[in-house]
């Protein structure tokens, strides 16, 4: 069984002991530039980036161009580090998925003297999530799932050949100019080989932010912490916001240990309950309340709301919040206008509501005219005054079969759900026939 015990002091210490450990007493020079050098027959034309693992060149090879990553000289040291370069590579060469961009070769060279390991991945010219991230500062909520479900395939692919990315981040996947999302840096990064990485400010250089709490501790990693590294940008794509903001080691750490993430619809209400729900399950500290594995992740945010997992998971949260799930708010341009005599209206039933008079409010009008946000502003004013709303609401359209109470039907449905209905309003409409 997993020993995913409660984040605590003892716990929080025993991780800042092992994550400074394996920053103390190790060089961190980086790879020496060198361009327009030859590795293995490929000619290196220009850097595309640097990381904790190495740092990557544009290269060309006959009339083909490449992407190749020399790794870092110091890691080279570290026993035992090249063979599992090596060991790695080769699950790399044996993955092929659309999701995931290959690696063609992998070698080690001799440049002036100083070896050089390096691996070779197909160029792939595009822009990664962080620069998209960046470009937009929040992204709408359909491509989120379009790029989760196109990084899950590539985990499934990856997983299935029995290796963990374990340095899943916005850097690491690329969409392609045609439009295909791939994950990048297969196997290489791990938490024992340079992912923890301070500079002298003592600023993250590395994906720090994005292990899971489990990586901390020096255990045995498994698939599931590449899905907390997603839930993560996840997060961070929908809001434009990381779930644990920090500017050094201790209280990032900290955080991911011992904090819950702030709910991720009070910080982008536009993003519906169950994007939220599939995100912070993912964002679990004990991985056994995280999806089982990619394959069956990727069926849940295949399925969306219409699959076997969401009306569960919304029974359970409606049975533990006695609320109805969260609306998504629509932005609005422009304040309201014109509608003042309706708002004092709403003020004055409310009142005598919370006097003891209870009420039930019908508006009636032509599609359009705006109803719902004549409620939604009555509720938001509410709340900037500091009063807690409970209400059900519901709509129905005019014309046809419908009746009135079709708006009563649609409440009552969002309050308790679909599931059961009947016998769960018998507790509250006793003198109302099913």
């Amino acid at each position: 069984m997993d020993d995913d015990r409660q984040a605590g002091p003892d716990r929080l210490d025993r991780a800042l002991r092992i994550g400074f450990r394996k920053l103390s007493g190790v060089p961190r020079a980086p790879c020496r530039d060198v361009t327009g050098q030859v590795l293995g027959g490929y000619r290196l034309l220009s850097g595309l980036g640097s990381g904790g693992m190495g740092r990557v060149y544009l290269a060309e090879k006959g009339d083909q161009r490449f992407a190749l990553k020399v790794v870092h000289p110091h890691l080279l040291e570290e026993p035992g580090f090249f063979r599992r370069f090596l060991r790695e590579a080769e699950i790399g060469k044996s993955i092929r998925h659309p999701n995931v961009v290959r690696t063609l070769d992998f070698n080690q060279a001799i440049v002036n003297g100083v070896p050089c390991a390096f691996l070779v991945m197909e160029y792939v010219e595009g822009q990664t999530l962080r620069g998209l991230l960046e470009e937009l500062s929040r992204v709408p909520e359909e491509l989120c799932r379009h790029v989760g479900r196109e990084v899950t395939k590539g985990l499934v692919a990856i997983h299935g050949a029995g290796a963990v990315h374990r340095d899943l981040k916005p850097e690491n996947v690329l969409i392609s100019r045609d439009h295909e999302v791939k994950v990048m840096d297969l196997g290489v990064a791990r938490f024992l080989d340079g992912t923890f990485v301070l500079s002298r400010t003592g600023a993250f250089v590395g994906s720090v932010q994005y292990a899971s709490p489990e990586q901390f501790e020096g255990r045995e990693i498994d698939a599931r912490a590449d899905l907390y590294s997603l839930g993560v940008i996840l997060y961070e794509l929908a809001c434009g916001e990381h779930p644990y903001p920090g500017d050094n080691f201790g209280t990032v750490l900290a955080r991911i240990l011992t904090e819950e993430p702030r709910r991720l619809g009070e910080r982008n209400p536009q993003v519906s309950a169950f994007y939220e729900e599939v995100v912070h399950a993912l964002l679990s500290k004990d991985r056994t309340k995280r999806f089982g594995s990619a394959s069956a992740f990727l069926s849940v945010l295949s399925e969306g709301e219409g699959g076997t997992w969401w009306p569960e998971r919304a029974k359970a949260i409606r049975a533990a919040t006695k609320r109805p799930l969260r609306r998504v708010w629509i932005p609005r341009e422009t304040a309201v206008y014109g509608r003042e005599a309706e708002l004092s209206r709403l003020r004055t039933l409310y009142e005598t509501v919370k006097a003891g008079d209870g009420r039930v409010l019908l508006i009636e009008g032509e599609a359009g005219i705006g109803k719902t946000r004549l409620v939604d502003e009555f509720v938001g004013q509410l709340s900037s005054a500091g009063e807690e709303v409970h209400f059900l609401f519901g709509s129905y359209p005019p014309g046809g079969a419908a009746t009135a109470s079709g708006a009563w039907s649609t409440a009552y449905r969002e309050q308790f759900g679909p599931e059961g209905l009947t016998e769960t309003l018998k507790g509250y409409l006793t003198s109302t026939p099913a």
